[in-house]
């Protein structure tokens, strides 16, 4: 890693390691200290360089260990990213990772899954690789997998969900003995908010005679996964509903997440909805806040989108309806 050669009066160090991060030469007066220094540095250099991921395996897990904690959908986002790690994909190095490795992969999981749910995971793979590169140091010239493209994937979905529908998932929900479960729904649909939103949302988050609620958001991961408080006005049926609890104390929703997917998976298939997803409800909450005459401000201040063209995602609420 290190040359020592002679120069002048002294010894220079001359360090040529790929990778390293540091000064490159250096003269000493004796070869003794220039000894010294150039094993400092390739002690301090095995050290840096044994922690860079070299597959993209290792980056995986390197990743869901690191900031994937801090991503809003973390455990949405964690499943896929085990399941690459395990397979063929996670032993390739990610210096020698091509398109045509993603391609094979997208033609492999479009065997087993719906053309968006592989661009979510698609999306998923090309901000690890980034942060591979960019915050490991992992030796990868150019992201392959932002060139990849999959045919089939829509826009957005549009659910389609009539006041018969409704009125059959409420009902089926309202048999459990857990008052919870048709209140996280109740609350989905009038609010619009995610279902880890609703579910951490405590009363000292809601004031009901100012009618906003104060929100702890989580940016997407292109953003830096930062947090912040949001203020969004609360809307009137959710108010009326929220008003009806018998408690106004800790938090809102006594009920775990695994308890509320399990609950409202039950209920809908037993109304017969084998394809509804409870994110869904946000779809179906936005549809009508556009059906009602409000317009993309209020609606994003409700719904917490930045980006107007995701919020049109949404403003499909004709189909619905």
């Amino acid at each position: 890693m290190a040359t020592i050669r002679r120069s002048g009066s002294g010894w220079q160090v001359l360090i040529r390691r790929k990778n390293y991060v540091g000064p490159r030469s250096r003269t000493f007066l004796s070869r003794d200290l220039a000894k010294s220094w150039a094993d400092a540095v390739e002690e301090r250099a095995k050290k840096v360089l044994n922690d860079i991921p070299l597959t993209l395996g290792e980056a995986i897990n390197d990743y869901i260990n690191g900031p994937l904690l801090l991503h809003r959908s973390a455990e949405n986002e964690k499943y896929p990213l085990r399941v690459t790690a395990e397979s063929w994909l996670g032993d390739i190095p990610l210096s020698d990772l091509q398109i045509k490795h993603f391609a094979v992969w997208r033609d492999e999981r479009l065997l087993k899954v719906k053309p968006n749910t592989v661009m979510r995971e698609l999306r998923i793979l090309r901000v690890l690789i980034d942060w591979a590169r960019d915050k490991r140091g992992a030796e990868i010239k150019d992201n392959p997998a932002r060139d990849l493209r999959v045919r089939g994937t829509g826009d957005a979905r549009a659910p389609f969900f009539t006041d018969q529908d409704e009125q059959k998932l409420l009902y089926e929900l309202s048999q459990m003995s857990n008052k919870n479960h048709l209140r996280l729904t109740k609350l989905a649909l009038t609010t619009g908010f995610r279902r880890s939103e609703l579910l951490s949302l405590t009363w000292r988050n809601i004031d009901l005679n100012k009618e906003k609620i104060y929100i702890q958001r989580k940016e997407c991961a292109a953003r830096g996964g930062s947090n912040s408080m949001k203020i969004v006005p609360l809307p009137s049926d959710a108010k009326m509903l929220l008003r009806s609890f018998e408690s106004k104390e800790g938090k809102v929703l006594t009920i775990k997440k695994g308890a509320a997917r399990n609950g409202f998976d039950k209920a809908r298939k037993r109304a017969g909805l084998e394809t509804l997803r409870f994110h869904d409800l946000r779809h179906i909450a936005i549809s009508r806040m556009w059906s009602s005459g409000m317009n993309a401000l209020e609606i994003s201040a409700c719904s917490g989108h930045r980006d107007i063209k995701m919020l049109m995602r949404y403003s499909h609420y004709q189909l619905s309806f």
